[in-house]
Parts: structure tokens; C-alpha cells; sequence
């Protein structure tokens, strides 16, 4: 496969050096004190690192964390990873400028040329573990893909961990985990991220598993919400909840490519029957909106995309329920959606019941469909059971067709290797008709209510750089040149423009007036970055009207150097450089 480098990347590298010339650090035993790993460093993992209870664990912007491929002999491990404990916490705080990347031993963070797709099981992953609430009998299980020992127990019962739905494991901002996945034994696998009862406290946005072996993201029960996620080219599922997951999702893209074993976007499972069985409550009910899910193509051979229906776009099975919203399905060989019904009992097809919003406990509804290899219709796009009648069937594919649509939500360009851009064009059906009304996102602060459907706004066409993506300067896609150059916000580059922000006097000695213009009514924050990735002054946060506006910045207490501002927007982001004389 070719990949090319974007000048957008290359910029990176320029603008920050430090990652070439860092130092390596190898950590081979468990973090048992407060620690910090420090901008600029590289740290090596060898072997499974656990953060232990009441231990946390910092990881400043732009560093790099590897997982040594064949971990030492003396540590008893088959793969490196980093495991976060029940009640230790993770700070992971990188930047759109400087993210946190996790990666393989063998990557070169600065070629983006060397490890592409393809590249998997190159390590481990990463594994948070929570005490918030699943539906497992025994209430406190192991973890998958890691050894079973007092270290990898998550979950609750009331007395070896008390049960809290609002528990935070720290912050994961703005990280990027590439070329992982390790397989213990089948369906015991490292995911790109897990989370074992991971609790709604914790903050995860900006994050992206790219070229994982198994799943992008697994939620083991819990109540996680994350916003801003990526899921590319993974072995399996993109994002897997199973076990009474009560957690939600906003703006997240999953892509697939050809020729390897690519999953669907959505597993959703329920109960699992070895523990306490499907019936076990709380029921599953993750509730997802502005997904952007692209399959591996209409035209991929369906035969070599793994097992049970992986060549669907989501998988509903095992009793969840859940509600799925203003998403984009796209670009799939083989069907839409695969809901399981079983012979008798309840089951994911009951909790469906007629897709009615207020009565039924799965709804999937104002989404659009397109280009799959199982047809054009919505006969054609839902599976059949053999379990349902004929009766049955149908009325379930003319409920997901009252409450959806067939149409093409015209995304700029999608391409795996180069050039991809998938805002959709304003002239298509997902730039506009979303809602947030009538449904479960109703009043939910968590949910930030947009027009479009899909995780990203419309453009007027592919070679226009308005309205970039929240995908540039941190993803790998943005690092190895997957994307277009319009589609991604760059230093002084297309989003600046279009937020119209400019700084001034530049180069400055003292106040410097920051000037920017937004196109409607949205929440921004406004910070001040060093050249390495730290950020040393939040300039501005909060909500701003539409048309122009104005913030502060001094300047009189920073080193004489070059600084990056930055505007982050609800849907895209803008830099400037800042010159600070003496």
C-alpha cells in the first residue's frame, strides 16, 4: 500500500523536534508512586506495567509510550502493555500539536512511512479498570486479553470494590494508540483501548486506535462517555459494549480497509451467559450519535472479513439495548444490520419491538444508509432471522425504515490510502437533519446538539478548506497522510482562515489582542502552547456568539520564543504562531 507524507506532517516534525532527539526510558516494573512521564521523552514498556490503587500516573503532551514487542524473559509476560488499576488514575493530556502516542517499538513516530494499516499485533494496548457498575455474576471478573489475577479484577459487589457510576479513572485527551492487539487465546484479545467498568467520571475525548488487531475500543460494563473517537483499520469491531454498558458516545469515525480481517462498526452485546446470562440487568443501553461509520469497501471480498457477520456495518445481539442516532453508514460488502432473535426468551429483536422512541429499549433512528453490498433496500439491509416469521421480518425492516433513510450523505472523498476527507458535502443528505429533540439526547448535556448527521460538518466540496475536520495535527490518519489537506485544521492553514483568527502586535513584548470570528453560537477554549506541546495559558474558555469577538493574551511573563495559539472550536480547531520578544 502507498502512503505519502503530507506537508501537513512533515510540519509537525519540524515544529517539534524533541520526539526525534528524545531519550528512551525503559519502565519494567509496576508504577507504585505518583510519577511523571515528562514532554519529550520516549518511555519503553516492557512487559505488562500495572498503575496500582491510589497511584497516578501523568503523561505529559507529546510523549511516547512504545510497547517492547517481545517483552524480557524475566518479566513472565507474552506483551507489553499498560494496565490502570481499579482506583488508579491515568492524566493523559496531549494536544491536537502534541498528543500522547502509544505505539509499537519498532514505530518511528517521526517516519511517516515506516508502519502503516496493515502493521498489528505489534504490542499490547491499553486497559483502564473501573468500579462502576456491570451485569456479570460474579459482580468482579478479570479482564480479557491479560492474564486472570488480583490486578486485572474490575466491577463491583459492594465490598471488595464499592460500586460507583460516577467513578473516574483520570483524563485521556488527545492520544493517539497505533499497532496493537495481542491475543492471549480466542476472544481473550488486547483491544486498542479496554475499559472494565470504566465510570462516567473519567474524561476520554481525542482519542484514536489506529491498525489495532482486534477492536478499537471494547467497554466492559461501566458508564464511560467519550466524545472525538477514531477507530481505523482494525483486526475486528470498532466499538464493542457488552455487559450491561450504560455509557455514551458523540462524534466518533470508524474506518476499514480491504483484504484483512475488518469488522463492523457497532458490537453490541449484552449479558454473556457463562456470567449470570443474557437476561442479567442492568441491561446494555449505550446510546451513540454523529458516528460516521465507512466499511471496507462495497465492493471487498465478504468472505475474508472474519466470522459471525463481521462484514455488517453494527451487530446487535445478546439482549442490549441501547439507542443509535444521526449517524452515517457507509461503504459496507455486506449488510446494515444484524439483530439477533432467538427461538425463545427475550432477546435484542424484543427489546427492538416496533423502534418506537418511549416504548421500546433499542431505537435506532435519523440515520442514513448507503452503499452496501447486500443491496438497496431495506429488506435487502437488514438480516434475516430464521427465528422470526416472515411476518416478523418484515415488520422489523419497515421499522428501521420509518425512522431512517437510504440516501447518500455525499462524503468529500473516501479514500484508505490518501486524500480522505469525510466531511459531507452541504449539497447531501447528512449535512443537515439531525436532531436532538424527541429522543433520548433531549436535555442531556452531554450531547452537544449539531445540524449535520455524522461526526463531522459539511464542506461545500472537497477542495474547500472551511468547516476542518477535528482529525488534523494528533491522529495517525493526519501523521501518515491518510487525510486531504483541506480536511484538517493546520497551523495558519484552512480552519484559521475560516474562523478568520489573528493575533496582534506580532511578534509581541507585552498584551497581544486575539481576533476571531465564528460562523455560529459554540463553546471554544483559546490556549497558549511552547514549541515542545505544553500549554502555558488558557487565554479564553467558554461560550462565544456568532460574528466576531476579541480575548487577551500576555505575554509579559513568558521566555523570549516562538509560541503556537490555539482556537478549538466544537468542530474544528485553528493555530497561529506567537513571536515573544525581550
Amino acid at each position: 500500500m502507498l502512503r505519502f507524507a503530507t506537508t501537513a506532517a512533515l510540519a509537525l516534525l519540524i515544529a517539534f523536534p524533541a520526539l526525534a532527539q528524545a531519550p528512551t526510558a525503559t519502565v519494567s516494573s509496576d508504577i507504585t508512586t505518583n510519577t511523571t512521564w515528562t514532554t519529550g521523552g520516549v518511555y519503553l514498556l516492557d512487559g505488562l506495567i500495572f498503575v496500582r490503587p491510589g497511584v497516578t500516573l501523568t503523561i505529559q503532551e507529546g510523549v511516547v509510550v512504545k510497547g517492547k514487542a517481545v517483552p524480557s524473559a524475566s518479566t513472565g509476560d507474552l506483551a507489553s502493555g499498560l494496565v490502570v488499576m481499579v482506583d488508579a488514575d491515568l492524566i493523559a493530556n496531549g494536544s491536537a500539536e502534541a498528543p500522547i502516542i502509544m505505539t509499537a517499538e519498532a514505530d518511528n513516530v517521526d517516519d511517516p512511512n515506516d508502519l502503516g494499516p496493515d502493521d498489528r499485533s505489534e504490542w499490547g494496548g491499553l486497559i483502564v479498570l473501573g468500579r462502576a457498575t456491570t451485569n456479570s455474576t460474579p459482580a468482579i471478573n478479570n479482564i480479557e486479553g491479560v492474564p486472570a489475577s488480583d490486578d486485572t479484577r474490575f466491577g463491583c459487589d459492594g465490598t471488595t470494590f464499592v460500586c460507583d457510576d460516577d467513578d473516574s479513572s483520570g483524563s485521556i485527551r488527545y492520544v493517539s494508540v497505533r499497532h496493537g492487539g495481542f491475543g492471549f487465546e480466542p476472544d481473550s484479545e488486547i483491544n486498542g483501548m479496554t475499559f472494565g467498568a470504566v465510570g462516567r467520571g473519567t474524561v476520554i475525548e481525542y482519542v484514536e486506535v489506529y491498525a489495532n488487531s482486534d477492536d478499537a475500543f471494547e467497554f466492559f460494563g461501566g458508564t464511560a462517555q467519550a466524545k472525538w473517537l477514531v477507530g481505523a483499520f482494525s483486526g475486528d469491531d470498532t466499538f464493542d459494549t457488552d455487559r450491561g454498558f450504560r455509557g455514551k458516545f458523540q462524534f466518533g469515525l470508524s474506518i476499514n480497509n480491504p483484504g484483512n480481517d475488518a469488522g463492523r462498526c457497532f458490537e453490541n452485546d449484552g449479558g454473556v451467559s457463562s456470567l449470570g446470562g443474557e437476561d442479567a440487568t442492568p441491561f446494555s443501553n449505550p446510546v451513540y450519535s454523529n458516528i460516521t461509520c465507512i466499511g471496507a469497501g462495497i465492493g471487498a471480498d465478504d468472505t475474508q472479513l472474519g466470522e459471525d457477520g463481521n462484514s455488517a456495518a453494527m451487530q446487535l445481539r445478546d439482549n442490549t439495548g441501547g439507542r443509535i442516532y444521526n449517524s452515517i453508514f457507509t461503504d459496507y460488502p455486506g449488510s446494515a444490520l444484524n439483530l439477533e432473535a432467538l427461538s425463545s426468551g427475550e432477546d435484542t429483536e424484543n427489546r427492538f419491538g416496533s423502534n418506537v422512541e418511549g416504548t421500546d429499549d433499542l431505537i435506532i433512528a435519523n440515520n442514513l444508509f448507503f452503499g452496501f453490498g447486500a443491496g438497496t433496500t431495506f429488506a435487502d439491509l437488514v438480516d434475516d432471522d430464521s427465528d422470526n416469521s416472515a411476518a416478523r421480518q418484515q415488520a422489523i425492516e419497515a421499522a428501521v425504515a420509518g425512522a431512517n433513510a437510504i440516501a447518500d450523505p455525499q462524503l468529500a472523498n473516501v479514500d484508505r490510502e490518501s486524500g480522505l476527507d469525510p466531511r459531507p458535502l452541504a449539497a447531501g443528505a447528512a449535512a443537515t437533519g439531525a436532531s436532538f429533540t424527541g429522543n433520548a439526547l433531549a436535555g442531556d448535556a452531554f450531547f452537544t446538539p449539531v445540524d449535520y448527521r455524522g461526526a463531522f460538518a459539511p464542506t461545500s466540496s472537497a477542495g474547500d478548506a472551511s468547516n476542518a475536520t477535528w482529525l488534523g495535527g494528533w491522529t495517525a490518519l493526519y501523521q501518515n497522510g491518510t487525510l486531504s489537506g483541506q480536511s484538517v485544521a493546520t497551523a495558519g492553514g484552512p480552519a484559521a482562515a475560516a474562523f478568520a483568527l489573528s493575533v496582534g502586535p506580532n511578534p509581541t513584548r507585552g498584551d497581544a489582542t486575539v481576533r476571531f470570528s465564528l460562523d455560529r453560537a459554540q463553546r471554544v477554549q483559546i490556549a497558549l502552547y511552547d514549541v515542545v506541546g505544553r500549554r502555558v495559558a488558557v487565554v479564553a474558555e467558554g461560550t462565544f456568539g456568532a460574528g466576531d469577538a476579541t480575548a487577551s493574551v500576555a505575554t509579559a511573563d513568558l521566555p523570549a520564543g516562538v509560541y503556537v495559539l490555539r482556537l478549538q472550536g466544537e468542530d474544528a480547531a485553528a493555530t497561529r504562531t506567537v513571536t515573544v520578544i525581550r
